[in-house]
């Protein structure tokens, strides 16, 4: 019975964000970008007191991590944190390449030139700050991108998602999905650029290292891809500004261990980005998904 329960609340599940995706889609077609971003704000806000369970744990993960703060400023930070988050679903369903260079401001090009210039591919490393959907949209408007990504169920909203990204130039491998290794080897002999995002605890080949002073589970492929291909690895993030536009900004190419030992220096270099992550965030904690459940194994 229980079994069958359960069954029945992911297939509702299933039908609801289908229906609601499907809904916010109509909606960004009939309304101004404007409108649409202020709209998606009231969408995150109203989001925060629908969702119970993701609302006490965004509380409960910057309680942990920001025990000086006082309860006002938690609560008001997983606030802003689901209107943010609201924002940036419509500014994705809104953005056009013409309206992409009105909001984002690019600072730290050059790094990203330097690295491409080796010839050897670049691997972007990233989390999920600010609006990173747009970030990605950023880069594919100069570069060539591809970014790494965890097929999402369910299917019509992964189909949804990959094709707003191609439709600001960005390509989606899909882990696990056919080619998708011959995919990935091919942004580096083509010297294309990797974004990938090391900041949640995914099942996917990973290890512990500090994140906010606790052992988080961290994705270990960055790291690995950058020892195994030689290719620069860079640093990149984007903030939203208060007059919802963006800065995003990129730093390196970055000096990464690679010691006589692969799997010490795997390890080191995936705690030095966690490090890069965990800095950008605390710059504007508001800003990153706080509701997800980022610490949920223990070493």
């Amino acid at each position: 019975m229980n079994e069958r329960v359960r069954k029945a609340k992911k297939g509702v599940t299933r039908v609801s964000l289908i229906l609601i995706t499907r809904m916010i889609k109509l909606f960004s077609l009939i309304v101004p970008y404007r409108v649409g971003v202020w709209s998606g704000g009231v969408l995150g806000f109203v989001a925060y007191y629908l969702l119970p369970r993701e609302r006490t744990r965004a509380i409960a993960h910057l309680t942990q991590v920001f025990s000086e703060k006082g309860a006002s400023w938690i609560h008001q930070t997983a606030r802003r944190c689901f209107i943010h988050l609201g924002k940036g679903l419509l500014e994705i369903m809104l953005m056009t390449p013409r309206r992409l260079e009105k909001v984002i401001e690019f600072r730290g090009e050059e790094n990203l030139r330097a690295a491409i210039s080796t010839g050897k591919g670049v691997i972007f490393v990233t989390g999920h700050i600010g609006n990173w959907e747009l970030m990605g949209h950023a880069v594919a408007a100069r570069y060539n991108l591809s970014v790494i990504a965890a097929p999402i169920e369910p299917e019509q909203v992964n189909n949804m998602i990959v094709d707003l990204r191609a439709g600001m130039g960005v390509k989606t491998i899909l882990r696990g999905r056919p080619g998708a290794s011959r995919e990935l080897v091919r942004v580096f002999k083509e010297n294309r650029i990797m974004g990938i995002l090391i900041d949640q605890d995914t099942d996917v080949e990973s290890t512990f290292v500090d994140f906010m002073g606790r052992p988080a589970w961290t994705p270990t492929a960055a790291a690995s891809m950058a020892l195994k291909f030689g290719a620069p690895v860079i640093f990149g993030y984007v903030h939203r500004d208060r007059n919802n536009r963006h800065t995003m900004t990129v730093e390196g190419p970055l000096k990464l261990v690679r010691t006589d030992n692969s799997e010490k220096d795997i390890i080191a270099n995936t705690a030095m980005l966690t490090k890069m992550i965990e800095s950008a965030i605390r710059k504007n904690p508001a800003q990153w998904v706080w509701m997800h459940r980022r610490w949920r194994r223990q070493p």
